[in-house]
């Protein structure tokens, strides 16, 4: 989308009122009087999305299942609705999230509100990208900003957002200038509203970290450098580097050389002095081209000589 598209609709009468709200959004909507006085403005963006609203009536809206979040900036008036089973009622200063995959209906009554708008999906991805852990998942029971300071922040994104992206046509149309500002307006809703349940750092090695580990266990006969396994790990070699010391207190190389170790001993255990087998040749068979640093090795990690295991 090279531009966002601005909708713009100003009412009193209740069909258009409902023929306005079901374009702009899929809503369905039932006034409860014939003349109402509704005022909206849509700036769809790619990939987030802002509105306006003024309704000058109480209206009914039904909501289906979708993979949208919603956030709603509540300026006056009331949202009374349904999340997560329960019945809560937001009034004017208040700010809500409503849930993705959620069946919801609403009583909006005399209300003026600002919404922000997109994608769980891509929620969930900005979200697995901040912690590099491809198990996070959304929180549930989430509605209501943490904290005033960081609701406000989020308010603050929000209007620049608006205004340094979506009204900013060479802005917008640099792609990579607006996935930054609207992985930002992600991250900033995240914190604002608690929307991720974070993993346990302690309790998990991370996904950059298991790449790496599941990289090296399939290329463990090639010649590795650090270069290609940052490259795998999706990590500077000094990131690499890091995060292994972090999670394993060992280097990459240093998983490399206990990686082919443990293959060594497989063919150890699995191979026949009177066939020819020899622990200087299956040392070199996995790279280890002195066969007495292989020993050394090979004893400190499983507590005997690679001869006795090629003996037994």
């Amino acid at each position: 989308m090279s531009s966002p598209s601005f909708l713009d609709v100003e009412t009193t009468n209740a069909d258009e009122l409902t023929e306005a709200i079901s374009a702009g959004f899929g809503y369905r909507v039932v006034a409860t009087s014939d003349v109402v006085s509704h005022r909206q403005r849509v700036i769809v963006g790619d990939p987030v999305t802002l509105a306006e609203f003024e309704w000058g009536a109480e209206v009914h809206v039904a909501i289906d299942a979708t993979d949208e979040l919603m956030f709603v900036e509540v300026r006056s008036g009331a949202f009374a609705f349904n999340p997560w089973g329960c019945d809560e009622v937001i009034g004017e200063g208040d700010a809500f999230v409503m849930p993705p995959d959620q069946e919801l209906e609403f009583v909006v009554d005399h209300a003026v509100a600002s919404t922000c708008s997109f994608s769980a999906q891509l929620l969930r991805r900005v979200a697995r990208e901040v912690w590099d852990d491809e198990g996070v998942c959304l929180a549930e029971g989430t509605l209501r900003p943490v904290d005033a300071g960081r609701h406000w922040l989020w308010r603050r994104t929000v209007q620049e957002y608006r205004r340094q992206v979506l009204e900013t046509p060479d802005v917008y149309g640099n792609e990579l200038l607006r996935a930054e500002a609207s992985r930002f307006v992600v991250v900033s809703a995240i914190s604002a509203f608690g929307l991720v349940t974070e993993p346990r750092r302690e309790a998990s090695v991370s996904a950059a970290v298991r790449r790496a580990t599941a990289w090296v266990d399939e290329h463990r006969r090639e010649p590795i450098t650090v270069q290609d396994i940052a490259a795998a790990a999706r990590l500077s070699p000094r990131g690499l580097s890091l995060a292994f010391r972090r999670e394993r207190g060992q280097t990459p190389m240093e998983y490399v050389r206990l990686a082919r170790v443990d293959g060594a001993r497989a063919d150890l255990v699995a191979g026949d002095p009177t066939r020819g087998d020899t622990v200087a040749g299956i040392a070199a068979d996995w790279g280890f081209s002195n066969a007495g640093r292989f020993t050394a090795l090979y004893r400190q990690t499983y507590g005997e000589p690679p001869r006795r295991t090629l003996m037994r």
